[in-house]
């Protein structure tokens, strides 16, 4: 009967438990539309007052960047276009402004379905690696600047915040 308990508290208990931990784990940023929850303990550093980005650093060094910002505070912007267009639009907008200044720029991946766009343009340093993502009345702008982790580690930890955003 002491093995049964045992086992019950390993296998059901101890995950449930872990699990609350991991959800409580977690950073929240003010933007201009709403609030950014990340998961895990980032530092703020600075928001620049020209895109909204806030940038913040964890205990590894990791630097990422967050922004929310209403869509009609963009030039590309078009109320009769679909989020899908309008995205579309915002990474065009965006890729092509680092393309001009000669920087590499590469999309990652698109999903439709969840309305965001990954992407990556390199500054000599550390590819920067983004996620936009378009909702009701906001874009959202999530940014990973780090050599410490690897591309697909990246574009998983995007993906995350978003869907803890969404």
């Amino acid at each position: 009967m002491k093995k049964l308990i045992s086992t019950f508290l390993l296998t059901v208990l101890l995950p449930t438990f872990m699990f609350c931990q991991d959800a409580t784990n977690q950073t929240s940023v003010k933007t201009k539309t709403g609030i950014i929850k990340i998961e895990g303990q980032w530092e703020q550093l600075n928001t620049a007052e020209d895109s909204g980005q806030t940038y913040l650093k964890n205990k590894e060094g990791v630097i990422i960047a967050v922004a929310q910002n209403a869509k009609k505070s963009y030039p590309f912007f078009d109320s009769t276009k679909s989020n899908d267009d309008n995205l579309t639009s915002f990474y065009t907008w965006d890729s092509d402004y680092y393309k001009e200044n000669n920087f590499k720029t590469a999309k990652l991946k698109e999903n439709k379905a969840l309305e965001y766009i990954i992407w990556k343009y390199n500054d000599n340093k550390a590819d920067n690696v983004f996620l936009f993502a378009s909702t009701k009345n906001s874009f959202l702008n999530l940014l990973v600047y780090t050599n410490n982790w690897p591309e697909a580690e990246k574009i998983i930890f995007l993906e995350k915040t978003y869907k803890l955003n969404k």
